[in-house]
């Protein structure tokens, strides 16, 4: 798995990009943010990893962003700990035993799709990855002194990650300072990209977000105007955690998805 470069599909990515992170095999989920994005008019649509892992519905995800055009994915820990790539001893037994059941439900399709896809993207104005330029699979930014160690590696103006589950963004300036700032969980949130300075953009979750508030976490980077805005969108809680219950999957999974933690 290499890394992929946008610069031949330069033309996809001069207008409105939608950008998610960690479904987590949430079908409800998933569908009602890219209902949202496209209602919006996005030319194109990237997830920053986690497309399985915790939730109910591994094979329907991935079926379903097949059929999404001009969709793009990173991978994320829990896409590689279903394909074996991930010690599943750094994981806590709930994520454990959600991992092990999607392995014995995911089919082949599902399998080779996680194996093919790429741990960084690069854009003409952004990068993607799942937790950090330093570590793209593994490594949590959790504060300044973290994104730190991946602005020498940030080519792009902005940095687009996931991981963390909880909308945040960084902004540094040419010496290096790194300002952190949270989003808002209950209302969409615009942020102007200037020309001087670089940006990290945590996009949150879609499938199960713990920043407190339990709807999915969505952004939309307009190239043309320069701005970043988080949205929030709703969705059906109760019909996903009545399927993790049927199909066995640990109730603390279940449980958080309404609390939003």
């Amino acid at each position: 798995m290499t890394s992929l470069s946008f610069k031949n599909f330069s033309r996809i990515f001069k207008m409105k990009i939608g950008l998610i992170s960690d479904i987590h095999a949430n079908l409800p989920a998933l569908k009602n943010v890219i209902n949202f994005l496209k209602e919006k008019e996005v030319s194109s649509i990237i997830c920053c990893g986690d497309i399985v892992g915790y939730g109910p519905y591994p094979n329907e995800v991935i079926e379903f962003l097949k059929g999404i055009e001009n969709f793009y994915s990173v991978c994320g820990n829990h896409d590689w700990a279903v394909l074996g790539l991930v010690d599943l001893n750094v994981l806590n037994e709930d994520a454990r035993r959600a991992i092990l059941w999607t392995r014995d439900v995911l089919n082949e399709e599902g399998f080779e799709y996680l194996s093919n896809l790429p741990p960084k993207l690069t854009g003409p104005n952004f990068m993607i990855v799942h937790g950090s330029l330093r570590d793209p699979i593994m490594e949590y930014i959790t504060g300044p002194d973290v994104y730190a160690y991946s602005l020498p590696k940030q080519t792009r103006r902005v940095l687009f990650v996931g991981h963390t589950h909880r909308p945040i963004y960084y902004t540094a300036t040419s010496t290096g300072l790194i300002n952190p700032s949270f989003f808002i969980p209950e209302r969409p949130v615009t942020i102007e990209v200037e020309s001087d300075l670089r940006y990290l953009f945590n996009v949150g979750s879609v499938g199960q977000p713990r920043d407190g508030n339990p709807f999915s976490s969505c952004v939309i980077y307009d190239t043309k105007k320069r701005e970043v805005t988080l949205y929030r969108v709703s969705y059906d809680i109760e019909k996903v955690q009545n399927k993790m219950k049927e199909v066995g999957l640990p109730e603390f999974l279940i449980e958080r998805l309404k609390e939003g933690v």
